[in-house]
């Protein structure tokens, strides 16, 4: 169940080790961007960036080592963007990857109260058939886009329920999420965000979503529902409760970056089947093998490829010396490819075990929703063997502008019926 594919199949980048070339814009099918990782790994596994002044950290154990270490490597990047535009809302209060200790911790335990194993559990036997009814929708077709029958709106849909969002207002996420993309656009790969003077339309957009979501929490405090932001609401820790403007910076971030992660991860795993056929084949006859391949194609095809972080003191790194407020961008796209911790890194292997990638982080702040996007993976690959006998992809169209994000915004199937 191996097969050799992937990003590091992408054009040649020989260089001389003392001139490392520029990153690619944007991420795109990987190609460009797996062959430059497989470069810097190589020969600068800890590059700083002389136009951004960010550090680029690309081998697996200094990448464990910036997740595992807070207290040296921050999440709170406030103190070197530029002041938010004023015109415009800000989500950052109460995001827990933008958050470090100690406040980090209280808040963490406020929101996991919320998020528990129990919780998630339960959301099963609904994700099962949500799963079903959405491909009911194209049961008659042999042909459709597999992102926008499944993969976007499944994860939508979960979260919006857990929240207790409308279904008629759902839709209203897919502009509001678009237009939080598009602030980071223009970025050179590792820049640090610069929100001063967003277009007026986005503005718009992102004040219609603030709004939005506080009169959904000011609903829920006074008339408390069985649903995860009356849980929030409610949730204390040493007397102590979420804003009101907390709850809608993590509500704001579950319904964009939890559903766009999800979705990309559903997508990426067609492609990772499409391309080595043979492990598809065994998933099908085996299904305990599918809890294993989808933790493969977080490790191949990561959805988040750069995960940022900010230095609080003077440090050391792999031998290149990083001043306090240094921003680090490390790379688990590299990281979970890196020869030193992985056999094989450029095969696609189901089998795998163990397969500690780090797509989801590491330490106080890894994914608060891994459990659920794991489980709607294995429901969609679950439902799709069921349903066809074979799948095959058209040409996918892949978020090409977002610099760390890996996945297709559509994705063309064929399929034939069981």
């Amino acid at each position: 169940m191996t097969h050799s594919v992937g990003p590091d199949a992408g054009p040649d980048l020989a260089i001389a080790s003392d001139d490392p070339p520029r990153p690619p814009t944007g991420v795109g099918d990987g190609r460009a961007l797996g062959a430059w990782l497989d470069v810097m790994r190589a020969s600068h596994p800890v590059w700083r960036d002389p136009l951004t002044g960010s550090a680029h950290v690309f081998r697996y154990h200094d990448l464990l080592h910036v997740l595992s270490t807070p207290e040296v490597y921050g999440s709170d990047f406030t103190g070197v963007m530029p002041p938010s535009d004023p015109s415009a809302p800000n989500f950052a209060e109460g995001v827990l990857t933008m958050i470090d200790p100690p406040r980090h911790g209280k808040l963490r335990r406020l929101v996991s109260q919320a998020f528990t194993p129990r919780v998630i559990t339960a959301l099963e036997p609904r994700i099962i058939q949500l799963t079903k009814e959405l491909l009911d929708t194209v049961a008659d077709q042999d042909e459709f886009d597999l992102v926008a029958v499944m993969a976007h709106p499944l994860p939508v849909i979960v979260i919006a329920e857990m929240l207790g969002i409308p279904a008629e207002d759902r839709e209203l996420f897919r502009a509001w999420g678009e237009a939080l993309l598009s602030t980071n656009y223009e970025l050179e790969t590792g820049e640090v965000p610069d929100n001063s003077a967003l277009p007026p339309d986005v503005v718009a957009q992102l004040t219609e979503m603030r709004d939005y979501l506080l009169r959904h929490v000011d609903l829920h405090r006074r008339d408390p529902r069985d649903n995860l932001t009356s849980r929030l609401a409610f949730a204390e820790v040493d007397g102590d409760r979420l804003t009101d403007q907390e709850i809608v910076s993590f509500l704001n971030f579950l319904l964009l970056a939890g559903h766009l992660t999800t979705s990309l991860l559903m997508g990426n795993s067609l492609l990772c089947f499409a391309e080595a056929p043979e492990a598809e084949a065994a998933a099908r006859a085996n299904r305990a093998l599918i809890p294993g391949a989808i933790e493969e194609v977080l490790r191949f095809k990561p959805p988040v490829v750069m995960q940022a972080r900010l230095t609080v003191v003077d440090t050391v790194l792999a031998g290149v010396e990083l001043p306090a407020r240094t921003p680090v961008m490390g790379w688990p796209m590299s990281g979970n490819r890196d020869e030193r911790q992985y056999r094989s890194p450029s095969t696609f292997d189901i089998t795998r075990n163990p397969n500690p990638h780090l797509t989801f982080g590491h330490g106080i702040h890894f994914c608060i929703g891994a459990p659920l996007g794991r489980m709607e993976a294995r429901s969609v690959l679950n439902e799709l063997f069921d349903r066809y006998r074979s799948i095959e992809i058209g040409e996918p169209r892949y978020y090409d502008r977002s610099p760390d994000v890996f996945g297709v915004k559509a994705l063309p199937v064929t399929v034939k019926h069981s």
